[in-house]
């Protein structure tokens, strides 16, 4: 799996990133008192204020694949990005279990996965290594 990923430069992962997590995003900001009634948990504000700032992280990341020299600065950060959005989608899932619905556990299940492959895929595609093929 990692020599498959390794075809892709980190500048497109970046890109698959954001390209994944806009329409998120903004199913969150356009869409937060229907999926407030749908998931339950927090309440239409909470989905309203992670869809805002999902969609300005995913600008940010537009930004830095488009600019090579504050890619290769913040690449690292972004990393630590994902992983800490993924640890606390999953507090906030925790804490808000006994409200959440089907949705909400799907919503949140998306907001763990998501930025972990994300993030495990740069730390890959940034490393470069050829490995055999059978390892």
């Amino acid at each position: 799996m990692k020599n498959f990923v390794r075809q892709f430069s980190v500048k497109q992962i970046v890109l698959s990133d954001v390209f994944l997590s806009t329409p998120l995003a903004l199913a969150l900001i356009l869409a937060a008192e229907p999926i407030a009634e749908l998931a339950g948990g927090p309440g239409a504000t909470f989905y309203l204020v992670v869809g805002i700032v999902m969609l300005l992280w995913c600008v940010d990341m537009a930004a830095m694949a488009m600019n090579a020299r504050w890619l290769e600065k913040y690449f690292n950060l972004m990393m630590v990005v994902d992983v800490s959005w993924a640890l606390l989608s999953l507090a906030l899932m925790v804490w808000f279990a006994d409200s959440l619905q089907a949705l909400g556990w799907v919503l949140f299940a998306v907001n763990i996965l998501v930025p972990l492959d994300m993030a495990w895929m740069k730390r890959v595609a940034g490393s470069k290594p050829l490995e055999p093929a059978f390892s």
